[in-house]
């Protein structure tokens, strides 16, 4: 009976977790029914989106699932409660699976620009202080800071978080040491260290260490795909973060168009941002 028991606790069901700008409503390019199959054929639990417009609530009635609105957040799952989080953009929920366990799901959508890559590439950021320095002064960091302290006075410890977006922002994980890709700089960008610093794992990365191999880029498949302006800077700057005891990630995957970046693909696709999708489970 124990051994048993042991075994089912060990078992938990895996949760499907994606984060997905829209773009604009997610009509700018395409029909809404596109974005509408985008979360269908991504078979996710959780939905962070950004830049919902005024679909937030018609995406969530002609998918059939469930919304919390000050979140920006569509889930298979019972919301408990929701909110906003003051200082940053969009907030976090408590919600309920049916096999009676609680996830804490945060999202967010952090200032676009100055864009830091940008920056990097039109010398006006030449050293990893001056690019450092772009994200305090865009207001990034003071944004994801204010998302992370609701987050520690909220949550309990040890439960099972997500915290999905649109950073805004590189990670420095993939820019540890200087490559053409990094145009020759090694930045240390200071969003995704302070996420990871309060706990959460970068799912994507804990998947794919390799950044060569695996770029995972999610800014800009083109916009609309595939037209990208000449100069511009390809880069992962949508995550899925997690955290809790006895965290799992199983996979993570690059949702988007047809293409070498995309490991789900789904055709045309309808925004300027690739999705990130992980599967997480807690012990």
């Amino acid at each position: 009976m124990l051994a048993a028991s042991l075994a089912a606790l060990a078992m938990t069901p895996s949760v499907r977790v994606m984060s997905y700008n829209i773009w604009v409503g997610g009509t700018r390019s395409q029909p809404l029914s596109q974005t509408v199959r985008v979360l269908k054929e991504s078979n996710a639990d959780i939905i962070g989106i950004q830049e919902p417009g005024e679909n937030l609530i018609p995406l969530a009635r002609q998918t059939g699932l469930r919304v919390a609105r000050e979140a920006a957040i569509l889930t298979r799952y019972r919301v408990l409660e929701s909110w906003d989080v003051p200082g940053a953009r969009w907030g976090g929920a408590r919600l309920r699976t049916p096999d009676g366990r609680e996830i804490w799901a945060y999202n967010t959508h952090l200032t676009a620009y100055p864009y830091g890559p940008y920056e990097v590439r039109d010398g006006k950021a030449k050293t990893e202080a001056e690019a450092i320095e772009v994200e305090r002064a865009a207001g990034r960091l003071p944004e994801v800071q204010a998302m992370l302290a609701d987050i520690r006075r909220r949550v309990p410890k040890d439960a099972a978080v997500v915290f999905t977006g649109d950073f805004n922002a590189p990670s420095h994980r993939d820019w540890a040491r200087p490559t053409e890709r990094t145009f020759n700089l090694a930045v240390a960008w200071p969003v995704s260290r302070a996420v990871e610093q309060a706990g959460f794992v970068d799912t994507y990365r804990r998947v794919h260490r390799d950044v060569q191999k695996k770029r995972g880029f999610t800014w800009s498949p083109g916009y609309p795909v595939p037209n990208l302006e000449p100069n511009d800077v390809m880069d992962r700057i949508d995550f899925v973060y997690a955290r809790g005891r006895g965290l799992r990630v199983q996979d993570a995957i690059v949702v988007a168009e047809t293409g070498p970046f995309t490991d789900l693909a789904i055709d045309p696709w309808p925004s300027d941002h690739r999705a990130v999708l992980a599967v997480v489970s807690w012990r």
